[in-house]
């Protein structure tokens, strides 16, 4: 079993595991809150706007020959993999 440096540390000293991972939740906590609401929301509206946009493409694309559009479905289907949905 290998140790990383940061479990290395963590076993030679005498504070335990959970103390630095409130610290870390703490510190993650204060970095999400200091991020104004605005700034995350107009971040959220740009991804999704893009991929309306990925979307209309897809739809609009002629090459695509389906009429029932399962082509179209999975082109979809595949974007929204890769974007993380």
């Amino acid at each position: 079993m290998t140790y990383t440096e940061f479990e290395v540390i963590i076993m030679d000293s005498e504070i335990p595991q959970s103390l630095y991972e409130k610290v870390i939740g703490q510190q993650v906590l204060a970095y999400v809150e200091a991020l104004r609401a605005e700034k995350l929301l107009a971040s959220v509206e740009s991804e999704a706007l893009k991929l309306l946009s990925e979307i209309k493409a897809i739809l609009d694309d002629d090459a695509i020959e389906d009429p029932e559009c399962f082509r179209r479905i999975d082109a979809h289907c595949q974007r929204l993999l890769v974007k993380g949905h």
